[in-house]
């Protein structure tokens, strides 16, 4: 009387088989007893809800165990790749099998491991299973790829400021959708940075979705990503999707100006933007803390361009005065000059540049070294999403979410590490003498006196950090220059 073992495994891929665990060993019982009739004993079924890409599974480990200790003379199965997709381990297990001295069977291929020739036949349909799993894959890919050139949803995590509807299409969610705007306005018309759009949000109690605090990474890659204008984006290529945007295209292009903008100014190239004031982008309005911005208008055939608070331009919520462009950056101008030709500051100025070049590089080439690991680690995650989908043990939707946000994450460590090594860059300039200080002063004062509008700025926003408006006379500065004499609360009278 032969001792019969059955095997029957279904993984998560394979949903919407209409064979199941159960069917399959009912048909399993019922060839026994068309080739047995009541002439066999059933050792024990064995079962798997995983993979058949890897070998690490429960059930399949207690059968080898049980094989091995002899307990059962017949191995039967639904198909093949029940046990194995991969050629070479379904070969090792057939001889782990047979030297244990148990036959495998399988009850809709035509085979024997007996003999020869059924060995054969084995390893013949293991050649077909694992294509039919390789192509399974493929197929899945190009699937998802179609789907993003219709425009359509491909998985992942829903982008803040979406959800989705019953046909999986993107639908704007309206409270999400104004702090969007928020962000873009204030990256994209403010100039405001990534950390002070987080700092801002989260001191006004905002959070994300998950109801944590904003961060840095994230902002970054939202105002990256082209879904909030009605973009799908699938390996790096945009396709357009049937969704609605939330922002502007121009508001949108405008942001990735300033995030171009920030980046080569750190890497020390042209400074580019549109708006041609000096002082816009750390600008404010002492009223309603709002930024500032360049305009312009006629007076007696004269065009005087000044400074307006967005807030008054934008829906008149402020009261805050026109403020003259000329005198303001003229008086400042004016006022770093003199810190310039002061003797005693310019010492300081030289002592701190140099300290700063000898303590810095360590500490910039440690953070280098911890975003590069980590970085690393980020690969090596989304790498094994992938090996997981091909493998089948993940489904194409929740790898897709997975690698998505991973990239995201990897993007943000990306333009992190530009920021550092464009930092080193600086301090790898060699130390400082008091000639080479002279020549940079007398360099300022001549790219102030006739250098281009882009170069003037680009350089001022080194020199100030931030400029508050109280009225249309009364400023308030503060200087990003090292031991600046209290000029953290320095206050300027402009001429009427």
């Amino acid at each position: 009387m032969p001792r019969v073992a059955f095997y029957t495994r279904i993984s998560t891929d394979e949903d919407h088989q209409k064979f199941s665990l159960d069917a399959q060993k009912d048909r399993l019982e019922a060839f026994c007893k068309s080739q047995y009739g009541d002439d066999w004993a059933l050792h024990k079924l064995f079962r798997d809800t995983e993979s058949g890409t890897h070998m690490n599974r429960p059930g399949l480990e207690e059968m080898l165990f049980d094989a091995e200790a002899r307990a059962f003379d017949v191995l039967l199965v639904f198909r093949v790749d029940r046990l194995s997709r991969k050629v070479r381990e379904l070969a090792l297990m057939v001889d782990e099998l047979t030297k244990f001295g148990v036959t495998l069977k399988s009850i809709t291929e035509p085979f024997d491991t007996s003999n020869a020739a059924g060995k054969m036949m084995l390893q013949m349909l293991g050649v077909f299973a694992e294509f039919e799993h390789a192509t399974i894959v493929e197929r899945t890919r190009v699937g998802l790829e179609r789907k993003a050139k219709t425009g359509s949803y491909v998985g992942g995590n829903v982008p803040y400021g979406y959800r989705l509807d019953d046909d999986k299409r993107l639908v704007i969610h309206e409270e999400e959708a104004l702090i969007v705007r928020k962000m873009f306005t204030m990256y994209a018309l403010g100039r405001e940075g990534a950390s002070t759009i987080c700092n801002k949000l989260n001191d006004a109690g905002l959070r994300n979705r998950n109801g944590r605090k904003w961060g840095r990474r994230v902002v970054l890659y939202m105002l990256k990503n082209p879904v909030y204008v009605g973009k799908i984006r699938w390996r790096e290529v945009e396709y357009q999707g049937n969704h609605d945007p939330i922002v502007s295209d121009v508001l949108f292009e405008k942001a990735r100006e300033v995030l171009d903008d920030r980046h080569d100014d750190l890497k020390g190239r042209q400074w580019h933007n549109g708006d041609e004031r000096l002082l816009s982008g750390v600008i404010k309005c002492g009223l309603c803390n709002a930024h500032m911005f360049g305009g312009g208008g006629q007076k007696n055939g004269r065009y005087i361009p000044y400074y307006v608070c967005s807030k008054r331009f934008n829906d008149h919520a402020c009261k805050q005065d026109y403020v003259r462009a000329e005198l303001l950056e003229s008086a400042i101008i004016q006022d770093i000059k003199a810190m310039f030709r002061d003797e005693e500051f310019m010492a300081r100025v030289w002592e701190e540049a140099n300290r700063k070049l000898g303590t810095e590089k360590p500490d910039v080439e440690k953070e280098i070294a911890r975003v590069e690991a980590e970085a690393a680690k980020v690969r090596a995650s989304i790498e094994r999403y992938f090996e997981a989908f091909e493998a089948g043990t993940l489904k194409a939707e929740l790898c897709n979410q997975k690698v998505a946000d991973l990239h995201g994450r990897l993007e943000a460590l990306e333009t992190e590490k530009r920021d550092l090594e464009a930092r080193r860059e600086r301090l790898e300039l060699p130390a400082i003498d008091r000639e080479m200080l002279a020549a940079l002063v007398d360099n300022f004062e001549e790219v102030l006196a006739a250098g281009p509008v882009p170069q003037k700025k680009h350089l001022l926003h080194r020199l100030v950090k931030k400029v508050l408006i109280h009225d249309r006379r009364t400023v308030e500065v503060w200087y990003a220059l090292p031991n600046a004499r209290r000029f953290e609360d320095w206050h300027k009278k402009l001429p009427e």
